[in-house]
């Protein structure tokens, strides 16, 4: 944005002295995103009528009238309901009568705290997937280099705040939606404790595992969203280092091992561990031989509630659905019952135990890893789904928060990133370790600085380009699945057969078990 503050924090604290009016922040924030939009596919909608209303409202108010987050603009994931249109979910077979005319109850919560609505950010198709093609939706660009993938779902929100287009926005994250743009584009992402923002007007996924969060330039900005999101405020209004003293870190370092993790990524999590021992923190080994467990069973409940939620449209609406998301539901189709139950019993078991031993003698307050495994793919580049280490799905089915927050950069200036976990409902913790390793590090500041005259490559289409999907699949399981497909009312193609064998692969063991990426 055209102003002089870093943060959505010291935003917030200029309106309240007057420095600056919304109406001028609203202002600078349209004309942003006329500039940079096009390039950057940020917004589904925009409203720019509604919020400079909202915003000269605002100005207009006393001082004793304006909440926490008064005048400031902000975006909404559009899969959230806001009074100004219909939540899209960014796919043309969505209910365009679905909360018509109503606000999510977190977007009332944001409103109620003073904040204005500028748009519906771009998203993954109901948070699951890649963009399509075909579609006529904006195509999410990175703004450290639009030819590369914003990570998913909340793509519009990461694109957003790491161009200055805005610097706060509203997500969700069922297997890390919230985490990944934010690492991928260099912003902080906080997926908050499973319940603790309500999820009411806002299009599911996955109910059991969906949460919705906020995500900002830095630490502090998460904690003053999630205040309003919540009404449990947040207390602390100056960083504190002094919090991370004594706070044992658990590090599970079999997971650098992994080949998927790039040298650049190993360095910039070493220096992050080393400026968290610094301000205090211990360090100290903390094996998780739970990750193929949570990380399978995040993948089985999710695909089988997607289905679950999306099935009956589906079947009736196949072909309105982009190619990524109907052939990752289609997965879920194919998901018998009693794996989906195994699932989530794993998933209770492996919590529990996780839990006792973060609470032992030996236990840590935080475990800290880095929240992808490397900086963002080019578009031309990107792996089928399942087949990446994901650091941040595990964490889903246990229903720890969970923060990502920038810790370095690759050689070219792709932004890497650090996650700390914690248990239920230890949001503070993570925060305020945030806010302290922020106050020491200076990499939650980078802005992109796309040129608007760029033009990036048009997407791969599945069907043209370098395809990932193996082919041919056998006949026996091509029959097999095109008759479970069929069973569940689903008109698959041969391609949409093809890709759907090939990510049964990707997601799930030959015996039927979850699989661990």
């Amino acid at each position: 944005m055209g102003q002089p503050f870093a943060t959505l924090s010291e935003m917030a604290h200029a309106l309240r002295s007057g420095t600056v009016s919304s109406k001028e922040l609203v202002t600078a924030a349209l004309a942003d995103a006329d500039r940079l939009d096009p390039l950057l596919g940020v917004y589904v909608s925009r409203f720019p009528e509604a919020a400079l209303d909202a915003a000269r409202r605002a100005d207009a108010l006393p001082a004793a009238a304006r909440g926490p987050l008064h005048g400031l603009p902000l975006a909404v994931k559009d899969n959230f309901a806001t009074v100004e249109g219909p939540a899209t979910a960014q796919s043309p077979a969505h209910e365009p009568a679905w909360w018509h005319g109503e606000d999510a109850p977190a977007v009332g919560r944001l409103r109620a705290a003073g904040a204005v609505v500028l748009g519906k950010t771009t998203m993954a198709e109901y948070a699951m997937g890649r963009p399509d093609p075909a579609h006529a939706f904006p195509v999410p660009r990175n703004p450290w280099d639009p030819d590369r993938w914003t990570g998913g779902s909340s793509t519009g929100n990461g694109a957003g705040i790491a161009s200055g287009l805005f610097l706060g926005a509203i997500g969700t994250d069922t297997s890390g939606s919230l985490r990944l743009p934010a690492a991928l584009c260099g912003t902080t992402g906080l997926k908050p404790t499973y319940g603790l923002v309500e999820m009411d007007g806002c299009i599911p996924l996955s109910p059991s595992q969906d949460v919705a969060g906020p995500m900002g330039v830095s630490a502090q900005d998460c904690a003053l969203l999630l205040a309003a999101l919540t009404g449990r405020p947040y207390p602390r209004s100056a960083p504190a280092p002094e919090d991370v003293r004594g706070l044992r870190v658990g590090v599970p370092y079999e997971l650098l091992d992994e080949l998927s993790v790039t040298e650049d990524c190993r360095s910039a999590f070493v220096r992050a561990l080393d400026q968290l021992r610094e301000l205090g923190a211990e360090i100290r080994e903390f094996p998780l031989p739970e990750f193929s467990e949570l990380s399978g069973a995040n993948g089985v409940i999710m695909l089988a509630e997607a289905f679950g939620e999306h099935g009956t449209r589906l079947a009736e609406r196949w072909e309105a659905h982009g190619r990524a998301f109907r052939r990752l539901a289609a997965l879920g189709a194919l998901l018998p019952a009693h794996l989906y139950l195994s699932a989530r019993r794993s998933a209770e078991l492996a919590t529990a135990r996780l839990l006792i031993r973060m609470s032992g003698a030996e236990g840590v307050d935080v475990i800290a890893t880095p929240t992808w495994p490397a900086a963002a793919r080019p578009y031309h580049e990107e792996v089928m789904p399942g087949g990446e280490l994901n650091l941040t799905g595990l964490w889903n089915p246990t229903g720890f928060p969970a923060l990502a927050l920038p810790m370095g950069a690759t050689s070219t200036g792709l932004p890497l990133s650090l996650q700390l976990i914690g248990r239920a409902h230890s949001e503070r913790t993570l925060l305020d370790v945030g806010v302290a390793y922020q106050t020491a590090t200076t990499w939650h500041l980078r802005r992109a600085d796309p040129d608007p005259e760029r033009r990036p490559l048009p997407l791969p289409d599945p069907e043209r380009d370098s395809t990932p999907f193996p082919s041919p699949a056998p006949s026996g399981d091509t029959d097999r699945i095109r008759s479970a497909l069929t069973a569940a009312g689903l008109d698959p193609s041969p391609a949409d057969l093809a890709a759907v064998h090939a990510m049964t692969t990707a997601f799930l063991q030959p015996a039927g078990q979850p699989a661990a990426r």
